[in-house]
């Protein structure tokens, strides 16, 4: 049998990784074997991303502005066809307006100038826009109604979804995510503040849902995902209540959505697959949506302002290729999760700030030309090269959860075989020194004992803020997985493919291409082979991304 062997970056002679020797924590080389005979399922596209302009919206906590020509240009190529508009403009003018001012069936009372922009600007190039729908005064019952917020629903779905208004839109949403964040206040009256948003939400969701069948509306878009079952849990009937309601009051929804900004104490990536795991079996199981598609709307590693401490951790924080891998890493994951979506924030663009100054980092550098790409956005494309030109994913061995994650696809025609691989490898005192500096303002009667472990990360999972802190303004509670650190020491890997899906005479190419390792991108290796086995090793850092793709010729 012909094959390809390369210990490029080695030297000259091939090696094994001896990875049975080495005690587990300290495994430098990662062995990795994949069958390209074996097509176990088909890749889901999670190529999708948020993007923002906050000067649509009267003046708030953020500062992003997104809506760029050459931003969008760009989405075909990275494989991008769902965008998520966080700053949806409100349509409606008759809010707290009586007589026919007020009257929502009335197509006067509507202005369409800059939402038929932003939709506009989604559908030319080939993407669907969901909304993160703007409820600044529909769910105040002194300015609106639950039915008044149902006819704004049924119109905008009317508008988009079935060119009403004879706006030239057809099929062009896919989701409102109806995101209502007092769902995280730690509050008296939360339970009342409840019953009336779920009569907002009802209303809403049935006046979308009488325009068209084929979007949707999901919630509950809260960073209060699953229940502690600890002694210090607060009651959140958001979580506890909302799906048994949806059920029992036949209110249409489309997904459950949620926001994974719930990082910053661990930097685990993987997170994202426990969270969904357990969002799906303990509550939209139990409440009658076991199979109900759920969406992450929004996920990045640290969603405050506080920053690490120490020069280092503040380096490596800041180092465009950690926040690559850890963006990479989570997509990565929720290929292994029942995610139909996951949003990255801000996304696709040249990040900016939140609330409490947080700095979201940019995935491009702007220029007089063009957006010039950073490590999150050639790593993206990297992604969408393997989803989307070898959609049928392999079975392999070798991606673990500590933060090696592997995935390995082959194109439909049997041609070429990708295979993605990451390693996130963070430093941990940037978890420990924003928990050092966050703790003091969490309210410890809600809280594990201790807060701190003795490795120094944040303990239990869950924390309420008390009234007033600088970095949310409100008592806000949020939910966690317990954080641990993870152990990938790896510093090279050691790949073999088996079963080529071609004969053994045939030629190919293979190609390494490299995110990371003191470049934004590069060809690292290029090479010609005969037969259906490669095996390589190459040294591969920490927090750089790889593309092997072999090609038949």
């Amino acid at each position: 049998m012909h094959y390809l062997i390369l210990a490029a970056l080695l030297g000259c002679q091939h090696v094994a990784c001896q990875t049975a020797q080495q005690p587990h924590a300290l495994q430098t080389c990662q062995e990795i074997s994949i069958d390209a005979s074996k097509h176990v399922s088909n890749f889901k596209n999670l190529q999708a991303t948020s993007n923002a302009d906050t000067s649509l919206l009267p003046p708030g906590l953020d500062d992003i502005h997104d809506m760029e020509p050459e931003i969008a240009d760009l989405w075909p190529e990275y494989g991008i066809k769902s965008i998520f508009i966080y700053t949806w403009p409100d349509v409606f003018t008759g809010f707290g307006r009586s007589g026919p001012a007020g009257d929502a069936s009335l197509a006067s009372n509507y202005n369409w100038t800059l939402t038929d922009r932003y939709v506009r600007f989604v559908t030319s190039r080939g993407a669907k826009a969901s909304l993160q729908f703007q409820i600044t005064n529909g769910t105040d019952p002194e300015q609106s109604t639950p039915e008044k917020l149902g006819q704004v629903g049924f119109a905008i779905a009317d508008r988009y979804m079935n060119g009403a208004g004879n706006s030239g839109f057809e099929d062009a949403l896919e989701l409102f995510d109806y995101y209502v964040e007092i769902d995280n206040n730690n509050e008296p009256s939360t339970l009342a503040n409840y019953n009336t948003s779920f009569k907002f939400f009802a209303g809403f969701a049935k006046g979308v849902a009488r325009a068209s069948i084929r979007c949707g509306v999901g919630a509950w878009g809260t960073n209060r995902i699953v229940p502690t079952h600890a002694d210090y849990s607060v009651y959140d009937p958001y979580v506890s209540q909302f799906y048994r309601d949806c059920k029992a009051y036949n209110v249409p929804i489309k997904a459950a959505t949620y926001h994974f900004t719930n990082a910053q104490f661990s930097l685990n990536p993987y997170d994202i697959k426990t969270l969904t795991d357990r969002f799906r079996s303990e509550i939209l199981a139990p409440t009658g949506f076991a199979n109900l598609p759920i969406w992450v709307t929004q996920y990045d590693p640290n969603p405050s302002g506080v920053q690490p401490t120490s020069a280092q951790a503040i380096k490596d924080y800041n180092d465009p290729s950690f926040f690559a891998s850890f963006t990479l890493g989570t997509s990565m994951y929720a290929q292994d999760t029942s995610l139909d979506r996951a949003m990255p924030w801000t996304g696709f663009g040249y990040g900016g700030t939140g609330a409490g100054n947080a700095p979201f980092q940019p995935w491009f550098n702007r220029s007089s030309a063009t957006a010039i790409p950073l490590n999150v956005a050639a790593a993206w494309k990297l992604q969408g090269e393997l989803v989307v030109s070898t959609p049928q994913r392999l079975q392999l061995s070798g991606s673990s959860s500590n933060g090696f994650a592997v995935l390995a696809g082959r194109s439909n025609t049997g041609s070429r075989v990708n295979i993605l691989l990451n390693n996130y490898q963070p430093n941990y005192d940037i978890a420990r020194e924003i928990a050092r500096q966050m703790t003091p303002l969490m309210n410890t009667s809600t809280t594990a004992f201790p807060l701190i472990q003795s490795n120094g990360l944040f303990n239990g999972e869950q924390a309420c803020f008390k009234p007033g802190n600088p970095l949310f303004y409100i008592p806000l509670c949020q939910s966690y997985v317990q954080a641990y650190i993870r152990e990938n020491h790896a510093t090279r890997y050691h790949l073999r493919v088996s079963n080529l899906p071609w004969s053994a005479q045939t030629s190919y190419k293979l190609v390494v291409q490299r995110v990371g390792d003191g470049t934004v991108h590069r060809v690292l290796l290029e090479k010609t082979g005969r037969g259906k086995s490669i095996d390589i090793i190459l040294a591969f850092p920490a927090n750089t991304q790889d593309l092997v793709s072999i090609e038949a010729l």
